[in-house]
C-alpha cells in the first residue's frame, strides 16, 4: 500500500484503488511508481486470482499530470524527446504488465477516464462504469497523440473510425454511449459500481487458473492472428487444459451431478 495507491486483498482478489482525488487521480511521478511497484509484485503473485482496479471519490484517473508537465517545461527540464522516453518506457512497462496479467482485470470506472486515465481503463478484461462516469481521448487539446496503449485497445474495442473520431476531437463520452459503444460492458448506479465488481471477481476466482490464463493470452492474439494459427495455439491450450486436476475434478462433479467450481451468472 501507497499513498497514491491504495492495495487490500479479498482473498484471491487484489483490490487496487487510486487515492489522490485531489488531482483528480492524475498520474503523478507518485502514482506511476506506486503502480510500477504493485503490479509488479502482482505479477509474481501466485495466489492471485483476480485484479479490481478503480479511483476514489467518484474519479477514475484524469491521465497525465498536466501541471507537472508545464512545471517541468517552465525548469528546463523538457529539452528533446530523450528527456520524455524514458517516462514512456516507465509508463509502457507496467501498463503493459498490468494488461498481461494471467487472470482477469476488472475496471470499475466511477467519475472521468481522461487521456492515459482512458487507456487505464482499457487494460481491463471488462470495464463497469458508474452512470456518473465518462470517458475522453483528449490527447488532441493539449497537442499530444493517445498514450496508455490506446493505438492498440481502443480501435479493437470500437473499431477503427470511431477510434479515430475520439482521438481527432478529443470528445467525452458518458456512460450510456460508451456502453453502446463497447467500452463498458455494464452501467450501474455508483453504489453498486465495486460490488457488482467484487461479484464478478468472486465468480471468476474459482476458475482453472490455468485455463484462464491460456485464454486470456491466446484470445489478445485474435485480431493479430489468422485461424491457421489460432488453431494451433488452441490445440496446444487444450492438451494442457484437458490433462490438468482441475479438469478432471470437474468432470468428477458433473458426472456425480455436483454444482461446478465455477459459476459466473
Amino acid at each position: 500500500m501507497t499513498e497514491a495507491l491504495r492495495v487490500t486483498r479479498e482473498g484471491g482478489t487484489a483490490v487496487l484503488e487510486m487515492a489522490e482525488p485531489h488531482s483528480r487521480n492524475a498520474l503523478s511521478d507518485a502514482m506511476r511508481a506506486a503502480f510500477a511497484e504493485t503490479v509488479a509484485a502482482l505479477a509474481a503473485d501466485a495466489d492471485l486470482r483476480a485484479v479490481i482496479l478503480t479511483g476514489s471519490e467518484g474519479v477514475f484517473c484524469a491521465g497525465g499530470d498536466l501541471k507537472k508537465m508545464l512545471a517541468n517545461h517552465k525548469a528546463g527540464a523538457v529539452g528533446g524527446a530523450e528527456d520524455i522516453l524514458p517516462r514512456m518506457a516507465h509508463l509502457h512497462g507496467w501498463l503493459r504488465q498490468l494488461r498481461d496479467l494471467p487472470v482477469p482485470v476488472i475496471c470499475a470506472v466511477d467519475g472521468p477516464a481522461y487521456g492515459a486515465g482512458l487507456g487505464l481503463a482499457l487494460t481491463g478484461d471488462i470495464i463497469l462504469a458508474s452512470t456518473r462516469a465518462s470517458f475522453n481521448a483528449s490527447f488532441c487539446k493539449v497537442g499530444a497523440v493517445p498514450d496508455g496503449n490506446l493505438f492498440w485497445s481502443l480501435p479493437r474495442m470500437v473499431g477503427l473510425q470511431r477510434a479515430r473520431e475520439l482521438f481527432y476531437t478529443g470528445r467525452t463520452l458518458d456512460a450510456e454511449e460508451a456502453q453502446r459503444i463497447g467500452i463498458a460492458m455494464e452501467v450501474l448506479p455508483p453504489e453498486n459500481l465495486l460490488p457488482r465488481a467484487r461479484e464478478m471477481a468472486a465468480m471468476m476466482a474459482d476458475a482453472s487458473p490455468t485455463a484462464f490464463a491460456l485464454t486470456k493470452a491466446i484470445s489478445a492474439r485474435s485480431l493479430e492472428l489468422d485461424s491457421e494459427a489460432l488453431l494451433a495455439m488452441e490445440a496446444q491450450a487444450q492438451s494442457v487444459c484437458l490433462t490438468s486436476r482441475y479438469h478432471k475434478e470437474a468432470l468428477e462433479r458433473f458426472t456425480q451431478k455436483q454444482p461446478p467450481r465455477f459459476d459466473f451468472r
